[in-house]
């Protein structure tokens, strides 16, 4: 990757009112940490580590409909 393209993916980004120091997104990955579907200490703290790690934007997780089918 040259060095403009890392640079840039580093670079703040800003749009209407949401204002990020950097351009790393991270997806949701804690569904299978929260037992019954309730997230728990150990979720707060993989994010908390994360955010620390300097991510720009984290994409937490969101609730499911209680049906089987939306748990997957």
């Amino acid at each position: 990757m040259s060095s403009s393209l890392l640079s840039a993916l580093f670079s703040p980004f800003h749009l209407k009112t949401l204002e990020i120091k950097n351009r790393i997104v991270m997806a949701p990955m804690t569904r299978s940490f929260s037992p019954h579907g309730v997230p728990g200490q150990d979720v707060a703290a993989y994010y908390r580590r994360r955010a620390e790690g300097k991510v720009g934007l984290i994409l937490s997780e969101g609730t499911v409909i209680e049906r089987p089918a939306a748990r997957r």
